[in-house]
C-alpha cells in the first residue's frame, strides 16, 4: 500500500531486537489510520534485524528505514526526524506495539483540537506499572506519573524547532517537554490507553530507567 501524504511519521529505532520487532510493525500494519509512514532506524544491530526490515519493507512502501553505527535512542529518533514527511510525530519502541486504534483516535483527536500541538496519552503496561525512579533508583514511582516516549504525539514543526531529542544518559522525554512547553507548545490529553508497554523482557529495567517523572 503507498500513501501519498502520510499524516503521521511513527519513529522507531531499534538495536538487537529482530525476535520481537516484526510484532511491532504488526501493529503498526493493523492501523484503522492508513495515512501513516514508519520510519525504522536500525542502530547498529548485529543480530538479523537488516533481514528482518528487509521483509518488513517488502510488505508495505510505507515501511522505510535505515541502519548506522550504533549512536543510541536518541540520535536515531533525531535522525528519523529529519526524514520524517508527516506534520505529525508519532513514537514507537521496537518491543513495544500500539493498538489498532492508536493512530485513529489521536487523529480525531487532532482535528478536533487543531491548536494543540502536544497530544499525551498513558500507556498500557504489560507487567508491573511501578519502575524505579531516574533520579533516586531506591524510589519506585508509577509509570503514570512519568513521561515516557509512546505516550507523545506532537507536531514535527514544533519537534524540529526545539532541535529534537537531547544526547543525555536518562530522562531525554522529560529534558524534551521541557523544550516543547518552554516553546509555547500547547498540550492535550487522550485518556485511551493505546499504547502497549511491555515490561515482560530482559531489557526492560534498563529502559524503565530512563523514564523520568513528568512534569
Amino acid at each position: 500500500m503507498t500513501c501519498a501524504l502520510p499524516h503521521f511519521s511513527l519513529l522507531l529505532p531499534t538495536y538487537n531486537r529482530s525476535g520481537l520487532l516484526p510484532r511491532a510493525v504488526a501493529s503498526v500494519l493493523a492501523q484503522h489510520e492508513a495515512a501513516w509512514e514508519l520510519l525504522v532506524a536500525d542502530d547498529g544491530s548485529s543480530d538479523g534485524t537488516e533481514q528482518v526490515l528487509a521483509a518488513c519493507r517488502g510488505r508495505d512502501t510505507r515501511i522505510r528505514t535505515w541502519h548506522h553505527a550504533n549512536r543510541g535512542q536518541a540520535a536515531s529518533r533525531n535522525r528519523l526526524l529529519l526524514e520524517a514527511r508527516a506534520p505529525w510525530i508519532a513514537f514507537l519502541d521496537s518491543d513495544d506495539e500500539i493498538e489498532p486504534d492508536h493512530l485513529a483516535r489521536h487523529r480525531e483527536a487532532i482535528e478536533a483540537e487543531p491548536a494543540v500541538d502536544i497530544w499525551v496519552s498513558p500507556m498500557q503496561v504489560m507487567g508491573s506499572s511501578m519502575v524505579p525512579c531516574a533520579k533516586n533508583p531506591g524510589q519506585q514511582i508509577h509509570l503514570d506519573d512519568c513521561i515516557g516516549v509512546g505516550m507523545l504525539v506532537l507536531r514535527r514543526e514544533l519537534m524540529l524547532a526545539v532541535g529534537g531529542f537531547p544526547d543525555l544518559p536518562y530522562a531525554e522525554e522529560s529534558a524534551l517537554m521541557q523544550r516543547l512547553l518552554a516553546h509555547g507548545g500547547q498540550r492535550g490529553y487522550l485518556a485511551r490507553r493505546s499504547y502497549i508497554y511491555h515490561r515482560s523482557h530482559a531489557n526492560s529495567i534498563t529502559r524503565d530507567q530512563r523514564l523520568p517523572v513528568g512534569p
